[in-house]
């Protein structure tokens, strides 16, 4: 999964205490706070098919931010690899 994230890794400055307290949204995509010292990640979260009669099928994506430690969360289909943001979905527990 790193491998995935590695340009973002490798590009993004950690979280400083003054960007922490401007930003809007201060919790990750699975409800854990964002703190001093993470690095925030970008992905597209692959949802459920959604299919409706007589229309093409639609395959819902969402912008989600993660970090390093939700890693084990979530899993990718190889045929998104190249993509720039990463695309993944939840693991199946």
């Amino acid at each position: 999964m790193k491998e995935l994230f590695e340009k973002q890794l490798n590009g993004t400055q950690p979280l400083t205490e003054e960007v922490l307290g401007k930003l809007q949204q201060k919790e990750y995509f699975n409800g854990d706070k964002k703190e001093v010292g993470d690095i925030v990640l970008h992905a597209m979260l692959m949802g459920d098919v959604v299919e409706k009669e007589g229309e093409i099928s639609e395959l819902p994506l969402k912008l989600i931010t993660l970090n390093e430690r939700h890693f084990n969360l979530f899993e990718y289909d190889e045929r998104y690899v190249a993509n720039e943001i990463p695309t993944i979905k939840l693991r199946n527990v």
